[in-house]
């Protein structure tokens, strides 16, 4: 019973009707259950080190850096992303007592309590502690000095949101370098930004121009806003929500841009983040200069903020036709439910594996059997293909139509995994994997040789699908300039999907488009009713 009850949190409205009640005993809950291993979350861990840092005080903040670094050194090299963040408070907690942003607080207190002194004890944040607060508020002599109160309590609150912001900026800080200086994979936007950002001439050529000015622009905001949480004048008590929502909104393009490559669907992304950031970062700039003097930094930030903006949001030619397209096609529509993206989710990273043009087969690799799985499924998993290309349509189907049923799609998509890992394609690293003998015995020589022979006719079989595909699309468009339905070019489209699913290796995510034209107009005639 009593790990049942641990593995249940109570909300802030059950929290809230025990204030209110008289009579708690027979009060019922909406209790949230949770999961038993939670206090393995890394967001647990956040916000215990943050937590651990802000009630510092200035006799024992040495104290707890000592004991952070002792936990980080002691821990074993698998859980390197622990240590990170641990290290991180550390050189957060030592960075700001180093600065003069730290004598804020204290002076603070002096002014409330005169008889104070340094060898008293600080809190770097004294809300942590409210009964010192009260005993600070209550002692105070009430004489003609002390009118002013209410104001040097509101002071000490800013200044204890000036310390809160700059040691989230300090430990970002040491947790993005921390990130750059692993064994990543270089070739994300941000990484080539940096690279060429430290050594210009290390390019011959650009993949994109984002490329010259990411580095940048992350380099000039952090400079602006340490140096903004420094010197501030203005009391940051109404402006420290807007403050961590706008450092929010960084750290995301920042992880955005760790994350995506210089392609076409990585720019996508990163487009997308950039228009939240100009809107809720790059925009709130002047409000953030009120009593500062950094109007200079301020002015690169916007020049070089305005150089990314025309190289993502307007790249030449794009944007008008995309414009023209969208006007006269509309827009794709959002998932109107959380299933649906979850089905989608899950349809992509089964999908994942069987897209094997992506797949690099070497010899001596420790995935080889595996990868040679998913290239048996590619050339032989003719249903589980079309499995996987029928969910796909279907997703997208629930998304305009009322006729499907989530549930039974999620059913669905669980069952193909139960036969992709039977096959022995996983498409996670922590999933459970087949023992090798299991995955040995359906690479029997007999099978190799068939999948020698398919695979060495793919390429004659996708030029025939290329100028099959080029084809119906000169038919579609003579039929919809015409404005007659022909039943025959829906039967040749059938035929092509049939063809590309059993032929070639084409991924079934590359052909949910041509789907979704079969079933064109099933959706049309709905929408038209």
């Amino acid at each position: 019973a009593c790990s049942k009850i641990k593995s249940w949190n109570l909300t802030l409205q059950d929290l809230k009707k025990v204030l209110q009640s008289t009579n708690p005993e027979s009060l019922k809950f909406s209790a949230v259950e949770i999961d038993a291993n939670w206090m393995d979350e890394m967001e647990v861990l956040q916000a215990s080190v943050k937590l651990f840092i802000e009630k510092a005080t200035n006799q024992d903040w040495k104290l707890r850096v000592k004991w952070l670094n002792s936990l980080a050194k002691n821990l074993p090299q698998v859980l390197d992303s622990v240590r990170i963040q641990l290290e991180a408070g550390a050189v957060a907690l030592g960075c700001f007592y180093a600065s003069p942003l730290s004598s804020g607080v204290s002076n603070m207190i002096k002014l409330l309590q005169p008889t104070m002194t340094d060898e008293h004890v600080m809190p770097l944040d004294p809300r942590w502690n409210m009964q010192f607060l009260e005993i600070i508020r209550n002692s105070m002599n009430f004489d003609t000095e002390m009118e002013h109160t209410d104001q040097l309590l509101m002071l000490l609150k800013s200044a204890a949101n000036r310390a809160v912001l700059f040691l989230d900026r300090e430990k970002r800080s040491y947790l993005e370098k921390s990130l750059i200086a692993s064994k990543k994979p270089r070739n994300s936007a941000l990484r080539m930004s940096l690279d060429f950002h430290k050594n210009p001439g290390s390019y011959n050529s650009l993949p994109h121009v984002v490329v010259v000015n990411l580095a940048a622009f992350f380099e000039l905001w952090d400079a602006f806003a340490l140096h903004w949480v420094k010197s501030i004048q203005v009391a940051l008590n109404l402006l420290q929500g807007s403050v961590l929502c706008c450092s929010l909104w960084r750290d995301r393009l920042w992880a955005v841009s760790d994350s995506v490559t210089v392609d076409s669907p990585g720019l996508s992304l990163l487009a997308l983040h950039w228009h939240w950031v100009m809107k809720h970062l790059i925009d709130r700039i002047p409000q953030m200069l009120i009593g500062s003097d950094q109007n200079k930094i301020s002015r690169e930030i916007q020049s070089i903020s305005q150089q990314i903006q025309n190289c993502l949001v307007n790249p030449a030619g794009n944007s008008a036709s995309m414009k023209i397209l969208q006007k006269s096609l509309g827009r794709p529509l959002p998932f109107k439910d959380k299933l649906g993206m979850e089905c989608f989710s899950q349809l992509k990273a089964l999908s994942k594996p069987l897209n094997i043009l992506e797949l690099r087969l070497a010899c001596g690799d420790s995935r080889w059997q595996e990868k040679m799985c998913c290239v048996k499924i590619a050339a032989t998993g003719v249903k589980m293909k079309k499995a996987l290309l029928q969910a796909d349509g279907l997703i997208i189907r629930a998304n305009h139509l009322e006729d499907v049923s989530l549930d039974q799609l999620q059913i669905f998509l669980k069952a193909v995994h139960s036969q992709l890992k039977a096959e022995g394609v996983t498409y996670s690293y922590s999933e459970e994997k087949l023992p090798q003998d299991t995955i040995s015995s359906q690479l029997d020589p007999a099978l190799l040789n068939q999948l020698c022979s398919q695979v060495q006719l793919w390429p004659a079989m996708e030029y025939i699908g290329v100028l099959w595909q080029y084809k119906l699309t000169a038919d579609y468009v003579a039929k919809a300039c015409a404005r007659s339905q022909d039943l025959s070019i829906c039967s040749d489209l059938a035929q092509f999907i049939a063809f590309s699913l059993k032929l070639t290796p084409a991924a079934s995510h590359h052909l949910s488009g041509l789907w979704h034209l079969l079933h064109l107009n099933e959706v049309r005639s709905f929408i038209l009713i």
